[in-house]
């Protein structure tokens, strides 16, 4: 029987996930361990590592070095556990991203997320990719998460200018048009023995200190019911528009890990799922008192910016994420 056959067969396998991943687009174990020589990071704030000194500002809770006030973009212990989920991600098979790289090892891993990008910018993250790195292939691993700026963008530009049902069907259509674009752009990719790809759905912004800080401020609009609504439209436009099969992509679902978390934050760890940690703007904000609430800890709040996850997020997600890549039948065809 060949491994091509047996991957394809193993990837229709449905297997029970934790309630926290919830995912899809699964499979089961690798016939042959997956061994990626390259890692390729696309999306939006959620997977920035910024190239600008200091280098690996993230838009989450900075960790500090032992002086405690210094920035240290590789810090990853029980105190502070500050890795992106995408350097948790490349990590596992020993990728380091040129923006934190103070060890100064050979670079594989390769980011080309941006601020405030939407859906439709992966077209213009994957051009630049290949424009320097050549083309995709099996030996290739990717992750994608794009669509939180898509919501809050229509949002407020367009729902917020004419609050109404009417209004609020246009706007989904419109996030589910995008995340369809979005998700046949990441089938492109992965076809043809292209690349192996980590998608992750987005958070539910009703969940947010985003949505809080609207519902005080627009009573009137049902701000968290329309977030959850504009979210809901995007993740599931994006899962139906990825061939559900497994065996070239894995995906892992913020959405249900941010609702799971919201419902049972004792049982994650978390003394707060409401508001942000952090005072100071992102990518700036550091762990330190003076960049962060009176008495609070980005160890134990879920969020650290008001629509941005914080270290506790990004570890679940990145493990995860880690967990696709390794047991979905990943490889070349």
């Amino acid at each position: 029987m060949s491994n091509w056959f047996q991957r394809a067969r193993r990837a229709i396998v449905v297997m029970a996930t934790p309630l926290w991943l919830a995912a899809c687009g699964g499979g089961t174990e690798q016939i042959t361990p997956f061994q990626p020589q390259r890692y390729f990071a696309f999306g939006d704030e959620m997977s920035v590592l910024t190239d600008r000194a200091p280098l690996g500002r993230k838009y989450t809770v900075n960790g500090v070095a032992a002086d405690g006030v210094s920035p240290d973009c590789a810090a990853n212990t029980a105190a502070q556990p500050s890795l992106l989920w995408t350097q948790l991600l490349g990590g596992n098979f020993g990728f380091v991203f040129a923006e934190c790289n103070p060890a100064n090892v050979a670079v594989t891993a390769f980011s080309f997320a941006a601020p405030g990008a939407k859906a439709d910018d992966i077209a213009a993250q994957l051009a630049a990719a290949g424009a320097t790195h050549g083309r995709f292939g099996c030996h290739d691993l990717v992750s994608v998460l794009l669509g939180t700026n898509d919501v809050i963008d229509l949002y407020e530009n367009v729902y917020l200018a004419s609050p109404s049902a009417a209004t609020a069907n246009a706007v989904v259509n419109e996030l589910s048009a995008r995340a369809a674009r979005l998700g046949r752009a990441i089938t492109a990719l992965t076809d043809n023995n292209g690349a192996n790809a980590i998608v992750s759905t987005i958070p539910m912004l009703n969940l947010t200190p985003y949505a809080y800080r609207q519902a005080a401020l627009r009573p009137d609009v049902n701000a968290p019911g329309v977030l959850s609504q504009f979210s809901t439209a995007f993740n599931t436009s994006l899962r139906t528009n990825i061939p559900n099969d497994g065996s070239r992509w894995g995906l892992v679902e913020l959405d249900a890990m941010t609702n799971a978390a919201v419902n049972n934050a004792a049982g994650y760890g978390l003394t707060n799922v409401t508001q942000a940690v952090c005072t100071a703007a992102a990518p700036d904000c550091d762990n330190v008192a003076a960049d962060l609430v009176s008495g609070g800890s980005p160890n134990t709040w879920l969020w650290a910016t008001d629509r941005w996850i914080g270290w506790q997020g990004h570890a679940r997600l990145g493990s995860f994420a880690q967990a696709r890549a390794r047991d979905n039948p990943f490889g070349c065809s």
